[in-house]
């Protein structure tokens, strides 16, 4: 494997000196600051008079999605005075981006709607700000220690996949940026810029159909200009909504799905009989576990990057090569109201026991998170443990994902807009909970009725069978709406669940 391509590859650092990683290239930002870059990532830089954007990633337009990467950032620079014009007009933007925005002799920094291209930054003994792609290359430069407090956390049993809560790292006094938010490089802090007070329109079913129909759809149009587009497909809601969004561009997009251990049997059947009645032809990947070259490689690209992680990415390279965009569809479960708890449980132990995630460590920094969520939320209208889930499990857990997988591959995912998501959160939550897939299945009606030939997620078992008919067609319908019985049970187990684990260590 190629030493240069493979290490670290599409990582960035920024601070006050460049690093000297072999083959990487160098930007020169105004005020001392200076950006190294992977050759593999994307860096392009757009000045008006004294403004400058420098985007590392890519950004899509909706809708103009003809626009080049260039017209899209020129337009912003021109038409912008702060750091809130700039934000303001990214979030019609569909994407997986960095942007640092260079502003009336300050600079700025942010990335895409669900922070998929992560951010981490602290400051140096000098007070000058550090930024980069995953926490290790910051802590390698700037000598910092592993944090005590997160490595017991890392190392506590009984958890099935561990992800790092609210801004933390396994590195003391190195941050994680959340999105919706941005780093101040004059204070060197993170501020909140989204929510904002009644943020979130009510909209109606059929209007948040079409609408967020569109943006899909014209999201795939601007990436499959792009890119040389793999999709992977499963039996599941998402894929299918990608699939039916993606109707007049499919002769332009390979379409796969792993035979993993991870995925069940019906997700490879489903695909396999549905694409060839939509004149599709489906791939299937056999799976290998990856090798030691590429396990050190992958290793390296990620802070305590996960085993089971990288199996797929390996298999993406063997297939596929090392020059596609996966077009996924993660994040789409962000507007889903997958959590609920007792309004008197919204709390760091509360959220600790509904992730899964149940640990002095989790509960301090649940907590730290709502000292500013909640105010917010509460300004917009927001069900808080929606932006919960956008901000920790999709912005840390999926982020994660993102991140490890860009060793093989970049990852494109078209739910990964601001604006969609404010737009199917003004549908009425009860068209949206728990995986309903009411408001999936209308999508897919609304594009591509076809792709519904083959069921959604289907039982493999006849027990399996009564209890998602019972779960979704009587408790989500009828029941929860008045009272969430059946999240109340599901909230219970997890406590007890936790509490147990707890004893046990």
């Amino acid at each position: 494997m190629d030493k240069i391509k493979f290490f670290r590859r599409r990582q960035f650092v920024l601070g006050p000196e460049y690093l000297n990683f072999e083959g990487w290239k160098r930007y020169e930002l105004t005020k001392n600051y200076c950006l190294t870059a992977h050759p593999d990532l994307d860096v392009q830089q757009v000045s008006h008079n004294s403004k400058t954007i420098t985007l590392l990633g890519f950004l899509l337009d909706p809708e103009r999605y003809k626009l080049t990467q260039k017209e899209i950032l020129s337009n912003i620079i021109h038409n912008a005075n702060s750091i809130t014009d700039i934000i303001n007009d990214f979030e019609n933007m569909t994407g997986r981006f960095v942007a640092v925005a260079e502003l009336n002799d300050n600079i700025y920094m942010f990335n895409d709607a669900c922070g998929l291209k992560q951010i981490v930054y602290c400051s140096d003994k000098n007070g000058k700000i550090w930024c980069s792609s995953q926490a290790e290359s910051l802590a390698q430069k700037l000598g910092f220690p592993l944090d005590k407090d997160v490595m017991d956390y890392i190392n506590s049993p009984g958890k099935s996949e561990i992800w790092m809560p609210n801004n933390i790292t396994p590195y003391k006094d190195i941050l994680h940026l959340l999105p919706n938010h941005y780093l101040d490089f004059t204070t060197g802090k993170s501020y909140r810029f989204w929510p904002t007070a009644n943020c979130i329109a009510p909209t109606s079913i059929e209007e948040g159909v079409e609408l967020s129909a569109l943006i899909l759809k014209n999201s795939l149009y601007a990436a499959c200009n792009r890119f040389d587009l793999k999709m992977g497909i499963t039996a599941g809601i998402d894929s299918r909504k990608t699939l039916a969004a993606a109707r007049e561009i499919k002769h332009k997009i390979t379409f796969f799905t792993h035979a993993s251990a991870a995925l069940s049997v019906t997700d490879v059947k489903i695909p396999a009989r549905l694409l060839p009645k939509l004149g599709i032809q489906h791939h299937v990947l056999e799976q290998e576990r990856m090798n030691d070259e590429f396990r050190g490689y992958y290793n390296a690209s990620a802070t305590f990057a996960r085993e089971s992680k990288g199996h797929e990415p390996y298999n993406i390279l063997r297939y596929f090569g090392s020059e596609v965009n996966i077009l996924n569809s993660n994040v789409s479960e962000t507007t889903q109201g997958l959590y609920w708890l007792p309004k008197s449980k919204i709390n760091g132990e509360g959220l600790a026991i509904l992730t899964g995630l149940y640990h002095p460590l989790t509960i301090r920094e649940f907590n730290n998170w709502l000292l500013d969520a909640r105010e917010a939320c509460e300004a917009a209208g927001l069900n808080i443990l929606a932006l919960f889930h956008w901000e920790q499990k999709m912005g840390r857990w999926a982020a994660a994902s993102f991140s490890e997988y860009d060793i093989a591959h970049d990852s494109f995912t078209p739910y990964n807009n601001r604006y969609l998501n404010k737009v199917l959160m003004g549908i009425n939550e009860r068209y949206r909970r728990n995986r309903m897939w009411f408001i999936g299945i209308k999508t897919v009606k609304f594009l591509w009725p076809e792709v519904l030939n083959e069921p959604i997620n289907p039982p493999e078992t006849l027990r399996s069978s009564i209890q998602a008919f019972i779960r979704r067609q009587i408790f989500h319908k009828y029941i929860t709406p008045w009272f969430p019985l059946y999240e109340y049970l599901l909230y219970m187990r997890r406590k007890s669940q936790a509490k147990a684990q707890m004893q046990q260590t």
